[in-house]
């Protein structure tokens, strides 16, 4: 099944904009599928250091490589070989001024799996010469052929998106389950086998193994199993480190693995002065996927699903999820945070842009008022002005719960 992406058109913008594009993304979310348009379309030359010789020949000597190569070139999985950024570096810098900053332009798509340390090394050699795309799975609107925009609380847009959209409450379970990694959606209606099973052990081998010398797979598993089971809660570092049986060091070096992976996201509380002795400050966490996640809980079915206690938190792991690809896939970083205090009032999203604060509570059921809505009076106070405040749910179909609040169907997302 052919599925478009919605974030070509921002790397293709970034090619004529930057020297170096680099996608990261987690492992399998199709960054090579989708760089293969420019080896298709544009005439780059496609490279991929999984292949071993190919690595040792950058490795050993980058600068004749790269000149071997020449441009405009692909490079795919480049995290194996960071010594080879001083040298695009170079040969960037030799084309600017040869030609002209805008001659250098699209010269190298660079594609690789490990977050925030190949940003590092990026940012270390090739600050202001690179464009950075952050690639996430596939959106529920890319898979039903939507047009995908960046989410804000907009009434009007929302009821008009609900009108014009179909999702059935059978589809949405069948998707959580499925969850969004390309190669699930291939062939319709059939999803890959052993999908997840072989995705853990992969991962574990290959990328944890490349960043950490791993001595204990299993405790890292067991990590993670873990960690689905707290989707949608307060991350406590020593309330995981005693779970599986290790020190909290340990859990804090694994969790920056698994955020390095794109496997979860740590969402951060919301600060303003007005409210800062109040509020709690851990983090909340995410996971990336929910078909990994519900993978990792033993949850294999719809059914399953809606009879599990973690109902709720997979339901509001899927809404983030699906907020934050609607960024991404935009080519914009989601101003996102939640708000708790510590007498029980919680947000589970704000969302700030352009000035403005938009509200969101996520809900697993149909028939929301007020009530569920009291913490927003929390921020009351605030500073900024607000854009929209809303309850997201499993309703089929909008409804007003006051003057300016609705309660909205999943698929106005």
């Amino acid at each position: 099944m052919l599925i478009n992406r919605t974030i070509l058109p921002i790397v293709i913008q970034n090619t004529q904009e930057y020297p170096v594009t680099l996608v990261t993304g987690a492992r399998q979310v199709g960054k090579t599928t989708l760089v293969s348009y420019f080896e298709k379309e544009r005439n780059y030359k496609y490279l991929s250091f999984d292949d071993n010789a190919i690595l040792n020949d950058a490795t050993n000597n980058p600068k004749d490589f790269l000149e071997k190569q020449g441009y405009p070139l692909i490079i795919d999985e480049v995290q194996k070989a960071p010594i080879i950024f001083g040298e695009i570096e170079r040969l960037v810098n030799e084309k600017r001024r040869r030609e002209g900053s805008v001659a250098a332009n699209g010269m190298y798509i660079l594609t690789g799996s490990q977050k925030y340390s190949l940003m590092k090394e990026v940012s270390e050699s090739m600050s202001g010469r690179v464009g950075i795309v952050e690639m996430p799975t596939l959106s529920q609107s890319e898979i039903k052929n939507w047009i995908e925009k960046p989410f804000v609380v907009d009434n009007e847009q929302m009821i008009s998106k609900c009108d014009q959209r179909e999702l059935s409450d059978d589809d949405f379970y069948k998707t959580i389950i499925r969850g969004f990694y390309p190669a699930r959606w291939e062939i319709e209606g059939k999803p890959i086998n052993n999908y997840y099973s072989n995705y853990v052990k992969t991962y574990i081998e290959r990328d944890v193994s490349q960043l950490i010398n791993l001595k204990d797979k299993v405790k890292f598993e067991n990590m993670l199993k873990i960690l689905a089971s707290l989707t949608g809660e307060e991350f406590i570092v020593n309330n995981v480190s005693k779970a599986v049986g290790v020190d909290n060091k340990t859990i804090d070096a694994w969790i920056s693995i698994a955020i390095t992976g794109d496997i979860v996201t740590l969402l951060p509380p919301y600060y303003e002065d007005s409210i800062k002795k109040r509020i709690v400050k851990r983090n909340k966490l995410y996971f990336n996927d929910t078909g990994l996640a519900c993978y990792l809980l033993g949850i294999d079915s719809p059914k399953a699903l809606q009879m599990s206690s973690f109902k709720g938190r997979i339901i509001e792991t899927y809404i983030h999820n699906e907020i934050v690809k609607s960024y991404l896939n935009n080519g914009i970083s989601p101003n996102m945070f939640f708000y708790r205090d510590n007498n029980q009032n919680e947000i589970d999203f704000i969302i700030l842009r352009d000035g403005k604060l938009n509200l969101i509570e996520c809900k697993s059921g149909k028939n929301y008022s007020t009530v569920d809505v009291k913490a927003f009076k929390q921020l009351s106070n605030t500073k900024y002005d607000f854009e929209g405040q809303c309850i997201i749910c499993t309703t089929q179909e909008c409804y007003k719960i006051s003057s300016s609040l609705f309660s909205f169907p999943i698929r106005g997302i």
